[in-house]
């Protein structure tokens, strides 16, 4: 996770604003902060928890193409969502931005032969320290998620 951390930072920030620039009607940065308290406050532990996804499962492996399901509590759903898989092979990003509020995807040009691990999250804050309310992983073809340290 400490890897996602610092990979998760430079990725989440292009997310974001590629998702600013196709919804110009959303004008604000999503924060899961109290209005006027300062960005650089941590985000606590339980307000991230109440925001992760839920539920994370594959409801379809058809070798190169995987359809992926989870619910998101009523109050992220109006945040935008990305989705994490492990592993890339060069040149790929490993993570993908979804839409505001999404709860399923279909992920494809995945290798039939290989073992792959996802994770769906919620960018609470997009700055140098980014804050993102990850799901519990999901593998599918034997990988194993790597536990936190």
């Amino acid at each position: 996770a400490a890897v996602a951390a610092v990979v998760v930072g430079g990725t989440s920030a292009a997310v974001y604003l590629s998702l600013q620039q196709n919804d110009p009607s959303q004008t604000t940065q999503p924060s899961a902060s109290e209005p006027g308290t300062q960005d650089t406050e941590p985000i606590d532990k339980q307000s991230v928890a109440a925001l992760t996804p839920r539920g994370l499962k594959v409801t379809a492996d058809q070798g190169a193409l995987v359809e992926l399901k989870w619910t998101l509590p009523a109050g992220a759903r109006r945040y935008p969502v990305v989705l994490q898989r492990s592993p890339i092979k060069k040149g790929e990003q490993a993570i993908t931005a979804l839409g505001q509020g999404t709860t399923a995807t279909r992920v494809a040009g995945l290798d039939p032969d290989s073992g792959y691990c996802f994770l769906v999250g919620v960018p609470l804050r997009i700055s140098e320290s980014s804050t993102v309310a990850w799901s519990k992983p999901t593998c599918i073809r034997g990988a194993v998620a790597r536990s936190n340290p």
